[in-house]
């Protein structure tokens, strides 16, 4: 290596500015180096071990071989130079490293090689050939891809810092060189870190300048808690557990002494509400002990003894009380840590809140994802997960804050569901699984409602009650993002939401809306249907999947084609009962597959009116159903509880008897394309409206013929004096069909679909088109409570409707009534 470096050196002066590692050998041997265990040390630590760290403290140095072809030789040698930085290398019997004296024969215990079986050889001098070659503890020698030993030789220690070594023998992608840094610090003051850094001129090493692998730190400790608790103001809560430890150091006695303190003081508008009477616990590694301790209003104080300063890693404080005696709401509570001679750490731990009862689950937990559309048995599906979502912790911030005299509703997301409950409870508190069948029942199973006076109040010398369930979910094929579960009702100050869950759908699909003229046989659909998996080898082989048109039937068969990238196959492609059906045939392994269904044909009846027609798509196998059919009108009567399908009626049961959602199967949307099919003509000619409409300005209804309809949203004048009518209401009033009234919330536009024309306007457009011709319109399309208006003489253009006329106020020459079609 020196050679090396004095060669690069004379070359050229500016390339002294280049890291060592720019000057690697240009063949395509890698590695990747780092270093595993590094390790903070205070300064007393070294101070004590005169800056030595031994083998069995040691951070490792790695070079993990990434790639392992040699431009050149079958059996290269490789040498490797280990530089450290504020230290020097130390041998196996802990002496620093000599020239001299120092042979691979006392650094053998240092060094070692994994193959990439995990299976490690560590380093054997042999005194015959003076070389130290690689073995495993029963002596079988590593060798290379020639047969080749491996081995190390070729020692040169330039100074005790610095050591060079060869390795002889073609190493393997994934083979780990690994070298104990046993070594002694030079410096062992404060901030001080010590690094390595190895460089070589035949291997390309990625990431080898100075490797932190020991630092030295100030004498300190880390406070956390589990939780950060809630508290009222005025009120006291209990912090559960404080954990002390040395934030360097193997354990406390690296921090304190005996005869040392530990206080613990709280930050402004907190006190303490422990006393001699009600005393905090201590445990040293789980271990009670019973220390000197002396509370004061805001300040407890713990005298180290030998249970502390021993071999201790942690200290533990059980059953800390704090009040918020003057903190307002939002307020903070913040234990300051301190100990002799170490530098101080606060920790919060409780907030001030303006409600009493609080519900929460753990933050440093993954929401589980799960996959709708799936029972719990994931049938149809290879997933695993069990479906449960996140505990979930309902607790009193007090005791007796949870008015029992009051209703309280649990509710999930519509289209989500649970079919187990796991209850446990704590300090008395009486709610169990039986509880939380009958508030589902109570609530129909769309929420869990539960009576006032399920639990007995609790007392005021108690602790708070606290309440944890578990739930297993399932969620109709539609529903997909955050299951946000709520709490609500009158024991509560306010409202509180938490995620416990997330849903995402097994396969998406794809699809472009398509205009078409009304025919009869073999209809083109001119565009693909695009179905693709959530991840690769997701969807189970013998799955099967349909494809149905709403009011529509598909025609001849069409073509399923797997893309080729997945692996995955299909078979049993057929068109029957208007159906589309194709089943899995082999799982896709290495992509998430894309299925392309294609020459999509119709079969149309002329009477169809115009409008737009919906694609649905269902996983039979998934749903636990044999047809669409079947899947639409489920109703729970036919559900069996051995055969797992059939969603989302598995539901809590109670005793064996099975409860299901309802009767009505029409909630469960398996729509993936709204007018997927817009049918632009119908089969016979429109003759225009004859329904004569009576719209009073201001009311909540209108009449159409002799029919009062009510309205969501008045008809108005706006601020520049036009009348504005409801555009789904007037449309429907007059005859059109409420599915060819169509809302896009992306674009905000409505769209209308009526015999040949296709009518559409989008919020604060002040045009409207007709059959794609523009049409400027008086004033600007507007919402009001979720409804859009439209000037009626505009409507009235649109539709197509001339009988147009309207009453007036003479005092302020505003429409009173507007009336369509009436002199018909």
């Amino acid at each position: 290596m020196k050679r090396f470096i004095s060669l690069a050196m004379a070359s050229v002066m500016a390339a002294s500015l280049l890291p060592a590692t720019a000057f690697a050998a240009t063949g395509d041997a890698k590695a990747t180096a780092k270093v595993v265990g590094s390790e903070n040390y205070t300064e007393q630590e070294m101070e004590s071990t005169d800056g030595k760290i031994d083998q069995s403290d040691a951070a490792e140095l790695q070079m993990t071989f990434t790639t392992a072809d040699y431009a050149s030789t079958s059996v290269p040698d490789a040498e490797i130079e280990l530089t450290l930085d504020n230290a020097e290398f130390l041998d196996e019997s802990g002496n620093v490293i000599d020239e001299d004296s120092t042979t691979l024969e006392n650094l053998d215990e240092l060094i070692y090689l994994k193959d990439d079986d995990n299976i490690q050889y560590s380093l054997v001098w042999d005194d015959t050939d003076s070389v130290a070659y690689f073995q495993t503890k029963s002596g079988d020698k590593l060798t290379d891809a020639a047969g080749t030993d491996v081995y190390i030789t070729d020692l040169d220690i330039s100074d005790t810092d610095n050591l060079t070594f060869t390795l002889v023998g073609q190493m393997e992608r994934g083979y780990v060189l690994s070298y104990n840094l046993t070594s002694q610090l030079t410096k062992t003051s404060k901030n001080t870190q010590a690094t390595v850094t190895v460089d070589s001129s035949d291997i390309v090493i990625t990431n080898g300048d100075d490797l932190v692998y020991a630092s030295i730190e100030s004498k300190g400790i880390d406070a956390s808690v589990k939780k950060l608790k809630d508290v009222a103001v005025e009120e006291v809560v209990t912090i559960e557990d404080l954990k002390i430890e040395p934030s360097v150091g193997a354990n406390m006695a690296a921090v304190v002494d005996e005869g040392d303190t530990i206080k613990l003081k709280l930050n402004s508008g907190f006190e303490f509400a422990n006393s001699t009477s009600n005393e905090i616990t201590i445990e040293a590694d789980g271990t009670e002990i019973n220390p000197v301790v002396s509370y004061d209003d805001d300040e407890i104080i713990i005298t180290v003894d030998s249970n502390i300063s021993g071999e201790v890693d942690e200290l533990t404080i059980i059953g800390i009380q704090v009040e918020a005696t003057s903190a307002k709401e939002g307020s903070t509570a913040t234990i300051k840590v301190s100990a002799s001679g170490n530098d101080s750490v606060s920790v919060e731990v409780a907030t001030v809140v303006d409600y009493a009862v609080s519900m929460s689950v753990d933050e440093d937990e993954d929401v589980p994802v799960i996959y709708s559309g799936v029972d719990v048995d994931n049938t149809g599906i290879t997933d695993d997960s069990d479906h449960e979502s996140l505990e979930v912790t309902i607790e009193e911030t007090f005791a007796g804050a949870w008015d029992n005299a009051k209703k309280f509703t649990l509710t999930l997301p519509e289209g989500v569901y649970a079919t187990d409950v796991e209850v446990t409870t704590d300090n008395g508190l009486e709610l169990d699984e039986e509880d939380f069948i009958n508030a589902y029942d109570e609530g129909e199973y769309e929420y869990f409602e539960f009576d006032k006076r399920i639990f007995d109040e609790n007392e005021s010398d108690n602790d708070p009650y606290e309440l944890n369930f578990t739930f297993t979910l399932v969620a109709d094929p539609g529903f997909e993002g955050d299951v946000v579960l709520s709490l609500s009702g009158d024991a509560l100050d306010e409202d509180q939401e938490v995620v416990i869950a997330k849903f995402v759908k097994p396969y998406t699909v794809s699809a472009q809306q398509n205009d078409l003229n009304i025919d009869y046989r073999n209809t083109e659909i001119p565009t693909d249907v695009v179905i693709t998996e959530a991840e690769a080898g997701l969807w189970e082989k013998g799955s099967e999947f349909a494809l149905t048109l709403d009011k529509i039937e598909f025609d001849d068969d069409a073509s399923v084609t797997p893309d080729d990238e997945s692996g995955l196959s299909v078979k049993n492609v057929k068109t029957t009962d208007g159906e589309i059906r194709f089943t899995i045939d082999e799982e896709s392994d290495d992509e998430p597959a894309t299925v392309t269904v294609s020459d999509l044909t119709l079969y149309m009846d002329r009477s169809l009116p115009a409008g737009a027609y919906d694609l649905n798509v269902y996983a039979l196998d998934m749903l636990g159903v044999d047809s669409a059919e079947k899947a639409e009108s489920f109703d729970g009567s036919d559900y069996d509880a051995d055969d797992k399908g059939y969603l989302p009626q598995t539901l809590l049961a109670e005793a064996g008897t099975d409860v299901f959602v309802g009767d009505e199967s029409d909630d469960i949307d398996y729509t993936v394309k709204t007018g997927f099919v817009n049918i632009v003509t119908a089969g016979s000619d429109t003759t225009g409206f004859t329904t004569k409409l009576t719209v009073p300005i201001g009311e909540n209804y209108l009449i159409a013929g002799e029919t009062q309809v009510t309205l969501d949203a008045p008809a108005y004048i706006n601020d520049e004096g036009y009348t504005m009518l409801p555009v789904r209401a007037i449309s429907t009033s007059l005859g059109i069909d409420n599915n060819n009234v169509l809302w896009d919330q992306a674009t905000r536009t409505v769209t209308i679909l009526y015999g040949d024309r296709i009518i559409s306007m989008t919020a604060g457009s002040s045009v409207m088109y007709v059959n794609g011709s523009s049409i400027p319109t008086s004033s600007s399309v507007e919402i009001v409570n979720d409804r859009t208006f439209l000037p009626m003489r505009d409507l009235a253009t649109a539709l197509g409707v001339t009988d147009l006329t309207w009453d007036t106020d003479p005092t302020t020459g505003k429409t009173t009534t507007v009336y369509m079609n009436a002199n018909r």
